[in-house]
């Protein structure tokens, strides 16, 4: 061992020894030479094939992965003959740094020269989380590597529980491996000069386990309910593992035999009575306010000197996880992505080969017959292409043992961001890999397959947390990466998606609190995809076409409720999100309706021209359902006060009835998301519906008493321009068939009550005509008192400093999103009403969007 440190190439070696050659396609047709898959044509015996041979794969690499934990703990347990002394653990420790910084920039699309292979990086992560998760299989490895004192037992950094500590010097210090890392708040280097730290990088922040959640869900290794990674679904799960075929889903049916079960000392670590025991009961924080980014101290973090008796050239367990952290950044998730990757793909050619295979049913000879059968050829050897790597990866990737040590891995570093979230100074030095990392992994243990854990304990036995993170720092100010940002808000949007996440944020105390109101500040015009998906969520089930209205199996009571009293509360804020709302639509509408014009004049149409006049429709679809969601649970912004928003509204419905009943859109037949084989088209009745809701929610409030004074629905759209398109539009919305949207017969007294709105309609937008035609001379004369930009109203406001005059109604308009006069682009301070008195002058709340 002396020879082989002290040799010249003694890294290079190390690294030899730790790098595998990742199998291509030919290596592995021949390690896998049948494949077998739920519902295929194969020979019954490609089954059990298929069995026995990803059987042999998982004991040998099972058997490569021992090898070398057994040699990375021979280099741990080297005590190198130099002086000063070194204590075990520095020569890992000081390889680790030198691989890191080897590897700089590893994670970019074009990798610079002279980094180390990727199978080297995924077997050192390997190793480590071995370690850290099931600990060193000598036992007094533990006293080399021990962060800090616990109750004694064995137990592996990730599952002991209890205190925690993590020393904050490592964020602090710019060591060469980490000098090109980005920081959640900018660079190293601009961190050091604005927000400098000097008395803090000799200290450890320690917290207990879980202070960060609930007190009621709270879930730790102390509990008497076990996280998911030491629960008893973990072992139900791992005995199905072992018949795995029976319980593929169609996107993903390969095959994976079980890998052999953790340890005994790590089974048994967190049903030890003696934990519950030595570890006291943690106070409640249910009854403790905080900021809106929570800069509060906390009873249950302390920042401490670090008092450890080793040398600091030794490696030490967070070290270890930080190094784990990165690892997984430049290494396994590129893996985990190229994974996900084949197994769409195998979903996508299953439902090809199925499809081709059927037409040859039909196809009983012929020339067609000839080339259908080539393309079947092709279309099975990309799915058992797809099979093989799929295996390959699950094999390799998704062994049990790693997807617990993944889960308390994610538990681990979820805690530990929220605790240092609570600590200005040092959140701002946290490297961005560690929020990516937590994320990318979260996911990919959400959606292995086979599943780790049952969906509705994913969250609610560990990860709590995790939901706690997103909701607290999506829209964080200290987070300086934008893409970051959506990197949370994103996953938010996945997780609302599936009723057993959206009941986790419905549990969550700080969701409760917080999501509601960031969510309507967050709809800007970056983020507003992701944010319309999770309030098309949230609002599901109460609008017009539903199954019930107001309320489904799958509708968020809860969210619906808190997001009324949000807009409600704070209208400045719904205001805004108003505002933002209607241009949004009002854009999407128009591409919509340029996409249409595009497939229309080309000669050949490409997939992209499909997909993009798809996606389109679909995000205008569901802004449209938020904008309904607003006028039921908010009617009063659109009835009370002045029309402006009602008259914006009716501008928008308007203008989407004369696209959606254009000619261009009735030649328009497209399938509808083709780009992932759905059969249902471009239905109008998806855009038609809300535009239904919208005008029913309105009548219906304008009904009550409290709204009888206020805006008259009927007047405002019978005011609008081009009374025959709008006429037209209306009579298209009645004439639609709405058997076919809807499955029951609920539909029909409300129809009965919107044909009767377009009959006032149409009687009070003949009376207008009728009046603008008798006033037609009058008008002629008084021109120059006349709203230069309507046209329809006087000029009753003056803009001040540059005097320029408007009316009411137009300048309320401009100013919602620009706060300069749109004659001469001078600042605009102030409104004044002409003709009114002095004490009725008013000040306008400039507010951009």
């Amino acid at each position: 061992m002396v020879l082989w440190w002290k040799s010249l190439n003694f890294e290079l070696l190390y690294e030899g020894f730790l790098s595998r050659k990742p199998p291509n396609r030919e290596d592995l047709q021949c390690l896998m030479p049948s494949v077998w898959w739920p519902g295929s044509c194969e020979d019954v015996s490609s089954e059990s094939s298929m069995v026995l041979t990803t059987t042999a794969l998982c004991e040998a690499i099972s058997k490569i992965e021992e090898k070398h934990r057994e040699l990375c703990r021979l280099v741990i347990q080297f005590i190198p003959p130099a002086a000063p002394p070194q204590l075990p653990g520095s020569v890992f420790r000081t390889f680790i740094q030198n691989l890191l910084l080897k590897n700089r920039g590893a994670d970019r699309d074009v990798p610079p020269p002279g980094v180390s292979n990727n199978s080297v990086l995924v077997s050192l992560f390997t190793v480590i989380l071995h370690f850290l998760s099931e600990g060193f299989a000598l036992g007094e490895m533990f006293s080399l590597l021990r962060s800090s004192e616990t109750d004694g037992s064995n137990l592996a950094f990730l599952h002991r529980g209890g205190q925690q500590s993590f020393p904050v010097g490592l964020f602090l210090k710019d060591d060469p491996h980490r000098c090109d890392i980005s920081r959640l708040g900018g660079s190293f280097s601009h961190l050091s000069k604005s927000h400098p730290v000097y008395d803090q990088e000799a200290e450890v922040v320690r917290w207990e386990e879980g202070c960060m959640d609930d007190q009621e869900t709270r879930i730790t290794h102390s509990t008497i309910q076990k996280p998911c990674c030491c629960s008893s679904y973990d072992v139900d799960y791992g005995r199905m593992s072992k018949c795995p075929i029976r319980y593929r889903i169609k996107g993903s049916r390969v095959h994976c035999s079980s890998i052999p079960e953790r340890s005994a000392h790590v089974a048994a670590e967190c049903s030890a009575g003696s934990l519950n025991d030595q570890i006291a009961e943690k106070p409640s924080t249910s009854d403790q306010t905080e900021p809106e980014f929570g800069y509060r101290p906390v009873q249950n973090i302390r920042s401490l000197p670090i008092e450890c008796s080793m040398s600091s050239a030794t490696v030490r367990e967070e070290e270890l996880l930080d190094a784990l952290l990165l690892l997984y950044h430049i290494s396994l998730a590129p893996n985990f992505k190229q994974a996900s990757y084949y197994t769409s793909h195998q979903s996508q050619f299953i439902s090809l080969l199925e499809d081709t295979d059927k037409q040859i049913r039909e196809q009983a000879y012929g020339e067609k017959l000839k080339r259908l059968k080539e393309v079947r050829n092709g279309y099975r050897e990309e799915v058992a292409n797809c099979v093989r790597h799929c295996a390959w990866y699950r094999i390799s990737l998704f062994s049990r043992w790693k997807q617990r040590g993944m889960f308390a891995a994610c538990m681990w570093t979820a805690q530990l961001l929220l605790v240092l979230s609570k600590v200005d100074s040092v959140f701002i030095y946290v490297p961005e890999f560690y929020l990516e990392s937590l994320v990318d992994c979260f996911h990919v243990l959400r959606k292995s397959d086979t599943p780790f854990v049952p969906p509705a304990i994913f969250i609610k036995q560990g990860l709590a947390s995790f939901v706690t993170f997103l909701v607290m720092h999506f829209n964080d100010p200290r987070i300086s990466s934008a893409d970051l940002k959506d990197l949370l808000l994103q996953s938010i949007s996945a997780l609302v998606q599936y009723k057993e996440f959206l009941d986790d944020f419905e549990n969550n105390e700080a969701a409760i609190r917080k999501l509601p109101t960031a969510l309507l500040s967050s709809f800007d015009n970056r983020c507003w995809i992701p944010v319309t998906n999770i309030l098309l969520r949230l609002c599901k089930g109460s609008g017009f076409g539903f199954s019930k209205n107001g309320e489904s199996s799958s509708s968020s009571v809860v969210f619906q409720r808190l997001l009324r009293e949000a807009c409600v509360n704070d209208e400045v804020l719904f205001s805004t999100f108003l505002n933002q709302l209607f241009n949004t639509l009002s854009w999407t509408m128009t591409e919509f309706s340029v996409s249409i014009r595009e497939v229309k004049e080309k000669y050949q149409v490409l997939d992209f021209h499909q997909r993009k006049c798809s996606v389109i429709f679909d995000l205008s679809c569901n802004l449209a359902r938020v904008l309904e969601f607003c006028t039921h649970e908010v009617p009063q912004a659109f009835l009370s006060g002045t029309d402006t928003n009602l008259r914006r509204l009716t501008e928008l419905i308007v203008f989407s009835l004369n696209h959606i009943s254009s000619k261009a859109y009735a030649e328009f037949d497209l399938s509808y998301k083709k780009h992932i084989q759905s059969s249902e088209k471009v239905n109008r009745g998806m855009l038609l519906a809300p535009l239904v809701g919208i005008i029913l929610n309105l009548l219906d409030a304008s009904g009550e008493k409290s709204c009888r004074d206020h805006s008259d629905v009927v007047s405002v759209f019978a005011s609008a321009d081009c009374s025959n398109t709008v006429h037209h539009g209306f009579r298209f919305l009645l004439q639609y068939n709405w058997a076919e949207y809807f499955q029951s017969d609920a539909y029909i007294p409300q129809i009965a009550q919107l044909a009767s709105f377009i009959s006032q309609l149409i009687c009070q937008s003949e009376l207008k005509e009728a009046e603008r035609a008798g006033h037609k001379e009058e008008e002629k004369d008084s021109d120059d008192e006349m709203c230069c930009i309507c046209y329809e109203s006087v000029a009753n406001a003056r803009l001040v400093p540059c005097s320029h005059k408007s009316c009411y109604g137009c300048i309320t308009r401009h100013l919602l999103n620009c706060q300069r006069c749109f004659f001469c682009k001078a600042s605009i301070s102030e409104v004044v009403q002409i003709g009114e008195e002095k004490n009725d002058r008013f000040s306008w709340p400039i507010t951009i969007a």
